[in-house]
């Protein structure tokens, strides 16, 4: 017995505590001290009050983003702060379109896709551009608003550089080597434009001409000019005289093609072709005589 009395005793003092209790506990005790201690600060008792709110505003955007309504909540935001400011006057009232030529005013309006009565900051400038320089003959656009509710749309068109010919088709040619439009579907031409032939040599129409411009002589008789699959090109001049260009040492050629003209006047001779193919030989071919009696 006296046994069974000691046991109790040591136990006795003991109480069986669920294990959610210290936690309940230490928040029971967090929150009465903070009471507490807005009991006898003013501003302790602000914070305690801002804490609850901070923490009941935490809680509603945890909801919230549980939830997935955030961008809802956003989108109706942004759209309120548009229609109160469209309310004010800030809409798109004026489109002017700058600086068209060949193009049509109306085609460069279609293009911009900007649209009277619209939100004036809602206007994407840089697609708006993007989508007027895709147009033909334009080389450059910039669209920029003007306070109060103007919109412009200035266009620098494309001034032609050459003409290309590929596959039977002829385009008006830009200095990049881009084709612009088909020349049947041009209302004009401009006079003096030199043809390049062939499916690479719009992009190596630049490259050619850098060569030939410092030999003004040759340079300016030249009307055509044919480039072959292996990168060689044959020069067609205004005179119907054909210059069959090498591979390589394409400088080379031209130089001797210059002094042999100061020379002899070769370019001005009636040849048929002038061949530069080979460096330690020039080629040439007389233009075959007509007979009188079959004219």
């Amino acid at each position: 017995m006296a046994a069974l009395k000691k046991r109790h005793s040591k136990f006795s003092g003991l109480t069986r505590v669920s294990p959610l209790k210290p936690g309940l506990r230490g928040s029971q005790n967090w929150m009465a001290a903070q009471m507490r201690a807005a009991k006898h600060s003013p501003k302790a008792f602000a914070m305690f009050i801002l804490k609850i709110i901070a923490t009941f505003f935490g809680l509603i955007f945890i909801g919230l983003w549980l939830g997935g309504y955030l961008p809802a909540i956003r989108q109706n935001m942004k759209d309120w702060k548009v229609e109160r400011l469209m309310a004010a006057g800030f809409v798109v009232e004026q489109v002017d379109v700058m600086g068209e030529g060949r193009l049509n005013e109306r085609d460069i309006r279609l293009a911009a896709q900007i649209q009277r009565g619209s939100y004036f900051f809602g206007v994407d400038l840089d697609a708006a551009r993007d989508r007027t320089e895709s147009l033909p003959w334009v080389d450059r656009a910039v669209v920029r608003r003007l306070w109060p509710n103007r919109i412009v749309v200035q266009v620098v068109e494309t001034t032609p550089y050459a003409l290309w010919q590929n596959d039977g088709e002829l385009f008006l040619l830009t200095e990049t080597g881009q084709p612009i439009i088909p020349v049947k579907q041009a209302a004009s031409v401009p006079q003096g434009l030199k043809t390049y032939v062939g499916p690479k040599a719009a992009l190596g129409a630049k490259h050619i001409e850098a060569k030939l411009s410092d030999y003004d002589e040759i340079w300016s008789r030249v009307e055509s000019l044919v480039q072959f699959p292996s990168g060689r090109w044959d020069l067609h001049l205004s005179n119907d005289i054909i210059v069959r260009l090498p591979n390589d040492e394409v400088d080379g050629a031209i130089l001797r093609l210059a002094e042999l003209d100061r020379e002899s006047f070769i370019l001005s001779r009636n040849l048929q072709t002038i061949d530069l193919r080979l460096q330690d030989r020039i080629g040439l071919k007389s233009r075959p005589v007509q007979d009188p009696r079959s004219s």
